[in-house]
């Protein structure tokens, strides 16, 4: 679990009370997390005790790039990986993206919902799969600082200073109908270097399809055609994000965050 938002994590409630009711306690899953998520864990348990003992905590800031945590061993068992690391990003409190080494992918970085991170970029450099958020298209930078996501180009950049083999964008606003689009030449050259996806409910990849997966974008696109963005069409009065950036000290105002 990336970071403590609720649209990140409540389906794990039900993924351990029912996992519970078929394995019982003998076999607990590895659960990687903001410490958070095991406070709430904790008060759940009162209501549906099932879940106590179905899991064996692992805190992100425990897994952070550069420290020892016994535990990993066992993620690393459980999962058959080689490496598990946790990077801090720019998003809300205790938000981490994760690079894991090992998998059927190779080395796979997951973003987690942030800002364009450095950090995370060199940390996962050489990626073979990463996947990023790509909240706002582009053209709402400011939208995307005011709310700590990514655009589009934005997560391309990463991919491109990662140096990854293969892109998967994720986490689109729900103001799309439709997919993003890849709007700018520098996009549209990065998509011509490497493999550029869009994730989708249920989507499954395998190593050998994601060069398929990027190549269906333009299909996909006549499945989900939209009719244009409501949001771009503000009401009257309402300030735009890039008239509040604008503003002096806007970040100190009540209500803005």
């Amino acid at each position: 679990i990336s970071h403590p938002h609720a649209d990140h994590h409540l389906g794990l409630l039900r993924l351990l009370s029912e996992r519970a009711a078929i394995c019982g306690s003998d076999d607990p899953i590895v659960l990687m997390a903001p410490h958070d998520m095991f406070d709430f864990l904790a008060e759940y348990r009162s209501v549906v005790p099932e879940i106590n003992q179905s899991y064996i905590p692992v805190d992100c800031c425990d897994m952070i790039h550069g420290r020892v945590n016994p535990l990993g061993e066992k993620l690393y068992e459980e999962l058959g990986i080689t490496y598990c690391a946790s990077i801090p990003v720019a998003h809300c409190q205790r938000s981490y993206a994760v690079v894991i080494d090992g998998t059927s992918f190779g080395r796979v970085a997951y973003s987690g919902d942030c800002r364009p991170s450095n950090r995370f970029a060199d940390v996962a450099h050489g990626a073979d799969l990463l996947i990023h958020e790509a909240t706002f298209e582009n053209g709402m930078e400011e939208d995307a600082v005011m709310k700590r996501h990514s655009t589009i180009g934005e997560a391309i950049d990463v991919a491109s200073k990662m140096n990854a083999k293969s892109l998967v964008l994720t986490h689109f606003s729900q103001r799309y109908p439709k997919l993003p689009p890849l709007n700018e030449s520098k996009d549209e050259e990065k998509a011509n270097e490497i493999p550029i996806a869009f994730a989708f409910d249920f989507m499954r990849l395998a190593p050998n399809t994601i060069d398929l997966a990027a190549k269906l974008t333009p299909a996909l696109r006549l499945l989900y055609p939209g009719e244009g963005d409501d949001e771009s069409e503000m009401a009257t009065g309402k300030v735009t994000a890039k008239e509040l950036m604008a503003v002096p000290g806007v970040f100190a105002a009540k209500g803005v965050l």
